[in-house]
């Protein structure tokens, strides 16, 4: 695949430094915990590029690390970006693996078609990701898929069986294996898609607010709802029509290690939907994060971190 001129990296990279500089936080107490990684300069030495995706739409990507190092893919969630994985590139996990990003069609920097088809099934979101495999020399990749992330996971598992990966990472996700039944009673509302704006914003305050705690650094909770108003209605309603499929087909298809991440107060992946997920995929291994939302490698980054390492980036035997 090819790329689009290196003359959009800068721009890219000033962009989101700027956008950073607002998540610094002053005032700590000398005697406060210890602060998480710092995010307000977590992509400024990451380099970024435009990788061709399917249809030719533009897909923005960031990457950080050795690109001689095991390598991990992120694919982030449903009406957000690469911001999402804000914690993983501030952290160490870069000094071990090759670590790579990128916004979904329809999402954050990335282009934004307005066929409908270009959303409603599986093959463009998996032509995606095989791009940016192929486009940054990602051999064997660890593929880790949050929320929606996970059902493109899975959609470029069926469509691209012939790129071998290290294995995959459904975190907080049903990925179209079981159909995610109707939301229970203090689920986070979906943003609405009607024209009107402050209906929206609205909807992704409430949305916000549910599935990012307090907990959340609060200069990340604002470019994650900046994220989500990136989205538009048109993009929103296309994939909203892909709810009646299901990739119940490919629990028992994919031979790759599958590991499944979990939060104990998830308002949408409840305990009831993630044991179903847990009992298609025979085998798969299940991490447990009891007292994470929807967003576990955000509210225990460490641990996520160091589960991510053991499984693709530690040669056997280093601890």
């Amino acid at each position: 695949m090819r790329l689009l001129p290196s003359g959009l990296r800068r721009p890219l990279a000033i962009a989101v430094m700027t956008a950073a500089l607002g998540a610094t936080i002053v005032g700590r107490d000398a005697h406060a915990q210890p602060p998480p990684p710092s995010t307000t300069d977590a992509f400024a030495a990451a380099r970024f590029s435009a990788v061709i995706g399917a249809g030719g739409v533009p897909l923005n990507v960031v990457e950080a690390g050795d690109p001689s190092r095991p390598a991990i893919l992120f694919i982030h969630g449903f009406r957000q970006s690469y911001l999402s994985w804000s914690l993983q590139f501030a952290g160490d996990l870069k000094t071990h693996c090759h670590i790579v990003a990128f916004d979904l069609r329809g999402h954050g920097n990335s282009g934004q078609p307005w066929q409908a088809d270009a959303y409603d099934h599986g093959q463009p979101w998996a032509d995606d990701v095989a791009s940016v495999i192929k486009a940054t020399g990602l051999s064997r990749p660890l593929i880790v898929g949050w929320s929606y992330g996970g059902n493109v996971a899975i959609d470029f598992a069926r469509y691209h069986p012939e790129i071998p990966v290290a294995g995959y990472v459904l975190v907080s996700s049903a990925a179209g294996i079981i159909k995610t039944p109707a939301p229970s009673r203090g689920a986070p509302p979906r943003p609405t898609t009607v024209p009107n704006l402050d209906a929206n914003i609205a909807a992704v305050d409430a949305s916000s607010a549910l599935l990012f705690p307090p907990t959340i650094d609060q200069g990340l909770r604002d470019r994650f709802r900046a994220a989500a108003m990136r989205v538009t209605p048109f993009v929103d309603r296309a994939i909203a029509s892909r709810a009646g499929e299901t990739n119940t087909d490919m629990a028992s298809s994919i031979h790759s290690p599958v590991t499944l991440v979990f939060g104990g107060n998830d308002p949408i992946v409840r305990p009831a939907l993630a044991e179903l997920v847990s009992a298609a995929f025979a085998g798969a291994t299940v991490i447990n994060f009891p007292g994470a939302g929807h967003a576990p490698f955000l509210e225990d980054a460490p641990r996520f971190d160091e589960m991510l390492e053991k499984a693709q980036c530690r040669p056997v035997g280093v601890q």
